[in-house]
């Protein structure tokens, strides 16, 4: 059984947070080159604004790998060694792990519905949840999330011996 090598998809294993630096230059020296996204809930710190599109950012969905693929069935391999943002090649042996072009594609359907979702699907703060105020003027209260949305939380809290709702900012809850 031949192996087609232009199909054939191996990983690249980065330097710390170079993942996008990498596949820049794979693409360069004409691999064809793959970082699957993943759209995560991220707090922004105290003190900064939100970015415009929530509390959304991207980071990779296996931090510090890539996939790649030679363009041609001469590529060389070899040019990976001084490749910058790659730290090495996955193997196994003497020979480099492949990935089949179906796992692939799995990857890129995972992909594809985890950044469709809403950040209601995404935030860590689902109906149910324990959570905190953080808020120095609400002196640490906490209660159950009752929904989340882009913007706001709804928490349901007991005060003075009754059930009220509140609705926060994620950033003024933390998970307990």
């Amino acid at each position: 059984m031949t192996v087609d090598v232009s199909q054939t998809w191996y990983v690249a294993y980065t330097k710390p947070r170079q993942e996008r630096i990498a596949l820049e230059n794979l693409e360069r020296q004409g691999f064809q080159a793959y970082l699957p996204m993943f759209k995560m809930f991220r707090k922004p710190r105290r003190g900064r604004p939100a970015q415009q599109d929530g509390f959304l950012a991207y980071e990779p969905m296996f931090p510090r790998y890539v996939f790649f693929r030679p363009d041609s069935p001469r590529q060389s391999l070899g040019t990976l060694r001084s490749t910058r943002g790659v730290a090495s090649v996955v193997g196994f042996g003497a020979g480099f792990a492949c990935v089949p072009p179906e796992l692939l594609q799995s990857v890129r359907a995972a992909e594809q519905a985890r950044n469709q979702a809403d950040i209601g699907q995404i935030s860590p703060f689902q109906p149910g949840c324990r959570v905190r105020l953080s808020d120095p003027a609400l002196g640490g209260l906490e209660g159950l999330v009752q929904e989340t949305s882009s913007k706001r939380v709804v928490v349901l809290l007991e005060i003075l011996g009754r059930q009220k709702t509140l609705k926060v900012d994620h950033t003024q809850i933390e998970r307990v």
